[in-house]
């Protein structure tokens, strides 16, 4: 007879991941129906879909590169910071681009290969393979949520190009967006074999380039796109696999092992589903993190990124622990956890490190010679340190439920009001 693999024990399922608490994602689970509904996207819904993309194909006809460079000026503007060694080789293409196909073939092609096993007559006995530490199949699960979370959150990115989606089509933006929500539906209810089609599907790898006379590798994140959102998600999704590489154990077997359980198409549609939630609430611990114990760091440019590449250098076992504590709301265990290993410290010196040459000179502050040295009434305020101390604190986006930014959102949005757009990015 034919014993079962030992590996096949260990699965990864987000539903019994050590991360994640078993309340949690039952919780996001009733969230998630209720959100997109119980049944599904119906057949009406169904037609609406098919409709909308016909006609976001049809506009984008001849305006691809046009698009492109919208969905490349979108992503430096909030990712910039990370990208300076990272080449961007991504393009929106038409459905039938050859070279997305190959892509999303080869896509496939590994799931495929993954999931088959070899055929070997009834009589032989397959001896377990070596066990894969279950605590590293729980961390990259989550990072992949983790991903597919933060790639998820194209809409307000998006409406910061409304003026120039406008002047392709002032349907455009609409029909995305009524694209984005009916898709959401597919993902909840897994018909998302309705939508198997590889011309109706984008495609994203990450690769690294060697320069031949340097020896020198770049980073490559290539992405053929379906349309705008896409460009964005598929983009993003690369940004994060960059900032995850960490992750990945350096044993080259090892590795294989924990990606063909947790990296495989079936897994990216229960991440799809999850990934929002998840990466949502540990984004808003992290805000809250911040304002609690370093008050003013937040408005660094791409922080949260630099947190995320020091967290997933964690051991497999404290890293789920500190997932768990920030999902469970354990905010004295999850703050002790990050103090510990000084994560957000690093981070913060990542994030603000100038090389020497660039660095501002410091020179002394400039001042009026003509005035007298010994007046300092145009300095002095008249406020005393009591006094600034008796004002009430001005609440700050970090301090909003999620019901108020997105209430916020939706007046900005009403009113084209772009730069608050672009500032509650980091907290939605």
């Amino acid at each position: 007879m034919k014993l079962q693999k030992y590996n096949q024990m260990f699965e990864a399922d987000i539903k019994k991941n050590k991360g994640v608490p078993q309340d949690y994602i039952e919780d996001v689970e009733r969230k998630g129906r209720e959100k997109y509904g119980y049944n599904g996207p119906n057949r009406a819904e169904f037609m609406e879909m098919m409709e909308s993309l016909d006609d976001v194909f049809r506009i984008q006809d001849g305006h691809e590169d046009e698009i492109t460079e919208i969905g490349k000026e979108i992503i430096m503007n909030h990712y910039g910071g990370l990208l300076e060694d990272v080449k961007l080789d991504i393009k929106v293409v038409k459905p039938n681009d050859s070279e997305k196909r190959e892509m999303v073939d080869k896509m496939k092609d590994g799931d495929d290969e993954e999931e088959q096993e070899p055929e070997i007559p009834s009589d032989d006995i397959e001896l377990p393979e070596e066990p894969v530490d279950q605590d590293e199949v729980d961390k990259r699960k989550i990072l992949n949520n983790l991903m597919q979370g933060e790639a998820q959150n194209v809409h307000s990115m998006m409406h910061e190009a409304k003026d120039k989606i406008d002047n392709i089509d002032e349907f455009l933006l609409d029909l995305y967006v009524r694209v984005l929500e009916i898709n959401k539906k597919f993902d909840w209810f897994d018909q998302a074999q309705m939508m198997e089609n590889p011309d109706m599907a984008s495609a994203e790898e990450v690769d690294w380039e060697e320069d031949e006379e340097s020896g020198e590798t770049t980073p490559v994140i290539k992405v053929r796109a379906l349309d705008l959102p896409m460009l964005i998600h598929e983009t993003v999704k690369g940004i994060y696999e960059l900032i995850m590489a960490n992750a990945i154990p350096d044993n080259e077997y090892l590795a294989k092992r924990i990606m063909a359980e947790t990296d495989t198409i079936s897994d990216e549609k229960e991440d799809i589903k999850f990934g929002p939630f998840i990466a949502a609430d540990i984004r808003d611990f992290i805000n809250s993190h911040l304002e609690r114990k370093h008050p003013g760091k937040i408005e660094i440019t791409n922080l949260r990124e630099f947190i995320y590449s020091k967290m997933v250098e964690l051991e497999a076992e404290p890293f789920t622990s500190l997932i768990y504590a920030m999902l469970s709301d354990d905010v004295d265990t999850a703050d002790k956890l990050l103090e510990e290993v000084t994560i957000v410290e690093r981070a913060i010196e990542d994030a603000t490190y100038e090389p020497e040459d660039e660095k501002e000179p410091d020179y002394p502050i400039a001042f009026d010679d003509t005035a007298d040295p010994m007046d300092h009434t145009r300095h002095d305020t008249g406020k005393t340190e009591e006094d600034e101390a008796l004002k009430p604190k001005e609440r700050t986006y970090a301090d909003m439920s999620k019901s108020e930014l997105d209430s916020i959102l939706n007046q900005a949005l009403d009113d084209s009001d772009f730069e608050t757009i672009k500032k509650l990015q980091p907290y939605l």
